[in-house]
């Protein structure tokens, strides 16, 4: 996820002006007994993230043995499949874990992590990334040893959510993560479905019973956004209207928080 984030702008604010005219219903106080259900929501929402970190973690193993052989073409496929399971665990990595994400997942003009080895592999087709690859299992190593030991607070994942979401719109959407490998579409996708999922498995159960509008709201713009990166290439896709979705969906996911009686999501560290 690694990026100079954008100015955040005054976007997060929004909602708080569509309450006050009306648009959505008043937000009840949150109450004592909805706070401990929500926290031990985002707890449980680790093994969804551990699985994608331990499959990632797996399969850049397997690529450093197609390395070692000097097998391109297997080292590639195992990057690609790699991926996945990184984009997968994006709600996270900045938020809990921002020393490491920069490490894995710097871009652009990465000098480690998955997108040094993807400019080798895939842009200059050369198979000397052994030292880079190694590096690579060291950090998930260690990041998925920490994942292991942290709690997933509400709070956090609102946050990290709403980066990814911004992400999506304001950087991810000018050209892609991934442009050597042409993978970069695929893992915005992964990246909506991790968004989803973190919202349907932690937030949405409080937000449908306490506020139904807002809940209808956001899966709309949700499914918006899914649609959007639906298409068959990235030449295919809107970036305007993906950027503007991504920042509605920010703003929807504020007053998701607001309601959940959470602080405004933080879009940098």
């Amino acid at each position: 996820m690694t990026h100079q984030f954008k100015a955040a702008r005054a976007l997060i604010y929004g909602p708080v002006a569509a309450w006050c005219l009306g648009i959505l219903a008043p937000v009840t106080p949150i109450r004592a007994d909805d706070a401990l259900p929500l926290e031990t929501a985002a707890a449980a929402f680790k093994p969804y993230v551990l699985e994608q970190i331990s499959r990632c973690l797996t399969t850049v193993k397997g690529m450093g043995e197609r390395v070692a052989a000097r097998d391109l073409a297997g080292a590639q496929q195992s990057w690609l499949a790699a991926r996945s399971g990184w984009e997968g665990s994006e709600v996270i990595t900045n938020e809990f874990f921002p020393d490491l994400d920069r490490k894995i997942d710097a871009w652009p003009d990465a000098e480690k992590g998955f997108h040094a080895i993807e400019a080798k592999l895939f842009g200059a087709h050369n198979i000397a990334v052994l030292p880079v690859t190694e590096e690579l299992i060291y950090n998930l190593t260690e990041f998925e040893r920490q994942l292991r030991a942290t709690t997933l607070t509400a709070q956090g994942l609102l946050n990290g959510t709403a980066k990814l979401i911004y992400e999506i719109g304001e950087n991810k959407a000018d050209g892609g993560e991934s442009p050597f490998s042409g993978n970069s579409l695929a893992e915005m996708r992964v990246n909506v479905a991790s968004v989803a999922a973190a919202y349907q498995r932690v937030f949405a159960p409080l937000t449908k019973r306490r506020n139904a509008d807002l809940a209808r709201i956001f899966a709309k713009d949700l499914t918006v956004i899914q649609a959007l990166v639906s298409v068959p290439t990235l030449l295919d896709l809107d970036q305007v209207r993906l950027r503007d979705a991504s920042e509605s969906l920010v703003e929807d996911l504020a007053m998701v928080g607001k309601a959940a009686g959470l602080e405004k999501p933080r879009l940098g560290n």
